[in-house]
């Protein structure tokens, strides 16, 4: 494999624990460790008035498209490497660049014109919160889809996204990548006991996006309905108040547990679980469903993400839709037929031994040989 030096910028900060920012360093450690230079920078490093809480989209892409041409103009790369649909400026204006040496690619942790497309046909806004979007958010699709045809190549996460934008006509099938996450060494072919007690799990932050309202509606007729059930909610941080969201005789049958920095404090929560939940209206992946899965925790999931494809009641229980009362419909019958729920754990915890870090760095690694390489002899 030839050596590459790629110019890799991100729209998101690499904090491991995050889902972006675990796959952002992963990617880059594994690409480092082949003897590929990788100078990897996040938004404290171009974007302006970062002080501001308004128009954070716009003062990204301004600050991501001067940035790039002064690294540009003092190195030479041979990727330019984009997470975030704020390069879609960038993306534009070195698309123009004659007999260009250097490869254009969007590594997308997420295609930001699918999320807004399923939020407003579930939640009725593009918010994350589900609220309607203020005077002066704009649909930004439009220029946001820049970021994905005026590129060489995309790279998603999981099948969900890469089918979307070979619908959209982004790029044709040979240059949109699947190159889905790996897990930790820690988090393969670990030794589990599949017997469990009736605990029921979900992970992540407590916004409309994530499935909450289906949450709140159906597990609270669950933990009435099954006065042996639990609920373990991980993730949601310190502000998080069960008693806002569940009624108050199921409550001492609800464990908060605000935020876990360690993988390993993660993994024997997850031990403990035995259904795990993820209604989420849209995920890119969904990191937190495959580290479920390897953990022996039988999963109930929308359609969306590294979910969408696993296979319905054989790997997991696939909602029909991110709504009440299908997420109550799935984890009930879990909770009533052990050998359903035994048989999903298993197959899940075996779909999910494949997730490696050097499979994934295998297939981004020859991916960009051979995007670069056809760059190159066409020009």
């Amino acid at each position: 494999m030839t050596q590459m030096k790629i110019l890799s910028i991100s729209n998101c900060s690499q904090v491991e624990s995050q889902g972006s920012g675990y796959a952002i360093l992963n990617f880059s450690h594994g690409l480092r460790n082949r003897g590929h230079e990788i100078d990897l920078f996040a938004p404290n490093a171009f974007e302006p008035f970062s002080f501001l809480r308004k128009a954070k989209r716009y003062r990204q892409a301004l600050g991501m498209l001067f940035f790039t041409l002064c690294k540009l103009n003092t190195q030479h790369y041979d990727i330019v490497e984009f997470y975030g649909a704020e390069s879609w400026l960038t993306a534009s204006i070195l698309r123009r660049i004659q007999n260009r040496k250097f490869l254009l690619v969007s590594h997308s942790n997420g295609l930001e014109t699918h999320c807004r497309g399923v939020l407003v046909q579930f939640l009725g806004a593009a918010s994350l919160n589900g609220l309607p979007p203020k005077w002066y958010q704009f649909n930004q699709n439009i220029l946001l889809e820049k970021a994905f045809t005026q590129v060489d190549g995309i790279v998603t996460v999981s099948e969900y996204d890469r089918s979307y934008a070979l619908k959209q006509n982004y790029q044709d099938k040979l240059h949109v990548a699947l190159v889905e996450y790996g897990l930790i060494d820690s988090f393969l072919n670990i030794n589990v006991d599949f017997h469990r007690k009736p605990i029921v799990g979900y992970c992540g932050s407590w916004v409309a996006r994530k499935g909450i309202k289906s949450i709140q509606t159906d597990l609270s007729q669950l933990l009435t309905d099954f006065p042996d059930c639990l609920f373990k909610i991980i993730g949601v941080d310190l502000s998080f108040d069960k008693e806002k969201w569940f009624p108050p005789e199921i409550i001492s049958r609800i464990e908060v547990i605000p935020f876990v920095e360690s993988k390993n404090d993660l993994k024997t929560i997850y031990q403990s679980i035995s259904i795990f939940i993820v209604p989420s209206v849209y995920e890119s992946f969904g990191l937190v469903t495959a580290e479920a899965m390897a953990c022996g925790c039988a999963v109930v999931a929308n359609k969306t993400g590294f979910a969408a494809n696993l296979k319905h009641r054989q790997e997991a229980l696939i909602l029909d839709e991110p709504v009440s009362p299908f997420l109550y419909e799935s984890v009930k019958e879990l909770l009533l037929n052990e050998s359903l729920r035994l048989q999903i754990a298993k197959a899940g915890y075996q779909r999910v031994q494949s997730l490696r870090w050097d499979l994934a760095v295998d297939r981004l690694e020859q991916t960009y040989q051979k995007w670069l390489q056809e760059l190159r002899q066409v020009q």
